[in-house]
């Protein structure tokens, strides 16, 4: 172990030491704020709290729920509120920090949570990658974080690892490190395992500053301190310093379990548990890993530049979210009932049935005696949304056997609906008799509530004819329709008023409610007047004014492409803009930065959301019917599309889409359910077939075929050749709208999807 002389910093020191040091190097996105020459700049008390740049991305495995998070500069924390870990590169001209360079760029080595982030500096590059590893030979129990450093650069470098006092959301406490062999300890207990010793060392505190003024001045000392780093105010900061030649590299693991029990003494650390980094799997293999893990999932190629990186990186997210019995948040905790069903569903849209089937189960665990969710008895939409969820699960996983042993919670949280709604006769009458004297955003959250309870209902029949238990189904449906009375009534009363326009055409798309395919002129209605309320392409969340919306801004798309509108397409877009670079998109985003401003950084109600609208995009399926490719843009037109084994309610439907001249050629298969009668509680009827988006005009009950649709419907100005738009991995290929020599020709000849 290095040794040396004690560093400590006692009451009194700390409290004559000013609250801010200029000396102090904050993360990136704190200097900004708090820097009034910077277009991010915080006024008042607000700036250490990311506001502007609340963004980062998560780090985890599918066997664990502990979830590490990096930054878009490559500073590492493992648990929201603890330390992080930031890289600083001493080159021949100077140290380069992340969080002050402009030279730095960050991306997922295929698509996978492995995250890499690259600085340049004189004579190539230093290279930062970090991935998550589970718990094994070598690795802590819980897992661990890997971050490795390469010196891709043409020239030797130094390496600093840095402990610092911040998390991505703002200050940290940190009170003491110990470096105890190859191990730092942070507030007694193993936070890194170094692969070796450092060859120096510079340590900062609220009186002494910041171990970074240490290392810029050349003064990093070659032992540690004998007693560590103390400092009572929370800000001890450490340097560990290393040699880089070319081409060499550096491994450290960071375990990522929550610590355990009471917290040790001060100067009784926690036992170091042996850590082999270099026994950890490397980036390679957990690229690999994730590939197997997502196999499982529909090949869906949308026609947009990014979109098929950005469809398997939110796949491989999802997952994260959804490890363990619930969906937790990195920087929150555990994610609310609504929310987590919202993740259930993007599951079993894109294949992850048993990890859906596990979430629904975890939830039935917070179901309380009295039909409500624990710690969530407020919330209408939280018992409607389970029963959402697990009707979706039941029609798409063809899961009878789940549907049967969650019947009782089904029947007991729609009897909590009705009598949360509907009250006593008495009751009802008197409501009524008094007539709408809610506010703005009382109506809001009422017809919110009405519609997702009166779909929750009609999913909660579904589920429980599903399990043979038909008496229980009739009690429920008929609640399902006294809704309907009240719901219209509510609905009739939105008369120019964005809020209530937007929480209903939300409601009717992400409930799934036949509300909004029985009356289409209604639906489109709201959908403008909840669009007038967006702001760069996106839907303001007005309530207390959070910031632009992933998920509002997805349901409203997701209506859009239920009413054939191409523009829907246009929402896509810009989560693609706004995903970039890792593919992660947090609660609320900032209207000029384009980054977080509030919530999580890395939301999984935001994952979720881009899950559903590329499914909604792909095919919209119905109790009777499949609408595929149900709203096509413009530019998509000419283009192959092709999708394989994509979960529907009525079985695994796969279908490829050729042009010959301007005439779409298609080619579909829909391979039922094992037993379609089980998941209709009769004999199964033929399956109504459209491609909405391509030909409105054309239908089939076929379950296998191929035809020669119509040319699509341009606008007079719009009868030009067509060319798509290039990207680095498709070359550009141009459209040309020309009339078939020879329209009987079969479409696609020789092709199947067996």
């Amino acid at each position: 172990m290095l040794t040396g002389t004690s560093v400590g910093v006692g009451a009194v020191a700390s409290f004559l030491m000013p609250a801010v040091r200029t000396d102090e190097l904050q993360p990136w996105w704190m200097q900004r704020q708090n820097d009034p020459a910077s277009p991010d700049v915080v006024l008042g008390d607000g700036a250490d709290r990311n506001s502007t740049h609340r963004s980062w991305t998560l780090l985890g495995t599918v066997g664990s729920a502990d979830h590490g998070a990096i930054d878009p500069r490559g500073m590492v924390t493992p648990r929201a509120g603890g330390f992080s870990l930031d890289w600083w590169v001493g080159a021949d001209d100077r140290w380069h920090l992340p969080s002050r360079s402009g030279a730095v760029r960050q991306r997922l080595v295929d698509d996978s949570p492995v995250v890499e982030t690259t600085m340049r500096v004189p004579g190539g590059e230093v290279v930062h990658r970090a991935w998550a590893v589970a718990s094994g030979e070598g690795v802590p129990v819980g897992g661990a974080v890997v971050v490795e450093l390469l010196n891709a650069s043409a020239v030797p470098v130094a390496l600093a690892l840095a402990i610092r006092p911040f998390d991505p959301i703002g200050r940290s406490t940190v009170s003491q490190i110990d470096l105890i062999d190859s191990v730092v300890m942070i507030d007694g207990r193993p936070a890194v395992h170094l692969g070796k010793l450092p060859s120096r060392v510079a340590v900062g505190s609220a009186a002494l500053g910041d171990s970074l003024t240490v290392v810029e001045s050349g003064d990093a000392g070659a032992d540690w301190p004998a007693g560590g780093v103390r400092c009572d105010a929370g800000r001890a900061s450490a340097a560990l310093l290393f040699p880089l030649p070319h081409t060499a590299s550096i491994r450290l693991l960071i375990p990522l379990a929550a610590p355990g029990g009471k917290r040790r003494r001060r100067n009784a650390p926690e036992p170091v548990v042996g850590a082999t980094p270099a026994a950890a799997a490397d980036a390679e293999r957990v690229v690999a890993g994730w590939e197997v893990q997502t196999r499982r999932s529909p090949r869906i190629e949308l026609l947009e530049r990014r979109a098929p990186q950005a469809l398997r990186a939110a796949r491989r997210f999802a997952l994260l979210h959804a490890a363990g019995d619930d969906a937790a948040s990195w920087s929150e905790g555990l994610v609310g009932v609504f929310d987590a069903c919202s993740l259930i569903v993007a599951l079993d849209q894109h294949g992850f049935h048993a990890e859906a089937a596990r979430l629904i189960m975890g939830l039935v665990d917070r179901i309380d005696v009295d039909g409500r969710f624990e710690q969530e008895h407020h919330r209408i939409d939280a018992g409607a949304s389970w029963l959402h969820a697990v009707a979706r699960h039941v029609a798409l996983a063809d899961d009878a056997v789940l549907a049967r042993s969650v019947a009782a919670e089904v029947a007991k949280i729609a009897h909590r609906l009705r009598r949360d709604l509907l009250g006593s006769g008495a009751r009802r009458r008197a409501d009524r008799a008094a007539g709408p004297s809610w506010t703005s955003d009382t109506a809001s959250v009422r017809i919110h509530d009405l519609i997702w309870a009166q779909s929750g209902l009609v999913c909660g029949e579904f589920v429980l004819r599903v399990a043979e238990q038909d008496a229980a189904a009739d009690d429920v449906a008929k609640f399902a329709g006294e809704l309907l009375d009240p719901l219209t009534e509510l609905l009739d009363q939105v008369d120019g008023d964005i809020e209530p326009a937007t929480a209903a055409i939300v409601a009717l798309v992400e409930s799934d409610s036949p509300l909004l395919a029985g009356d289409s002129s209604r639906a489109g209605e709201l959908l403008d007047l909840a669009g007038s309320g967006s702001i760069t392409g996106a839907i303001w969340h007005r309530v207390g004014g959070a910031g632009m919306s992933p998920r509002l801004t997805a349901a409203l798309a997701m209506a859009r492409a239920q009413l054939g509108d191409p523009d829907a397409v246009l929402a896509l877009r810009w989560m693609l803009d706004v995903g970039e670079p890792t593919w992660s998109w947090p609660t609320y985003v900032h209207p000029r930065t384009g980054d977080g401003c509030g919530g999580d950084g890395h939301a999984p109600v935001s994952t979720s959301s881009f899950l559903r609208l590329a499914r909604h995009l792909t095919a919209i399926d119905d109790a009777e019917s499949i609408n595929i490719l149900p709203a096509v843009p413009r530019d998509w037109l000419g283009q192959p599309i092709e999708v394989h084994d994509l979960p529907t309610r009525h079985g695994l439907l796969s279908f490829a889409v050729r042009w010959h001249g301007e005439r779409p050629a298609v080619l579909w298969e829909l391979a039922p359910h094992a037993d379609a009668s089980d998941l209709s509680g009769s004999s199964a009827a033929p399956v109504l077939l459209r491609f909405g988006g391509l030909d409105p005009g054309w239908s089939t009950t076929e379950a296998r075929g191929e035809t020669l649709l119509a040319a699509p419907l341009f606008d007079a100005e719009d009868e030009v050749d067509v060319a798509t738009e290039a990207s680095a991995d498709q070359p550009e290929v141009a459209i040309v709208v020309v009339p078939d020599p020879e329209p009987t020709k079969p479409a696609l000849e020789g092709e199947s999807f067996s």
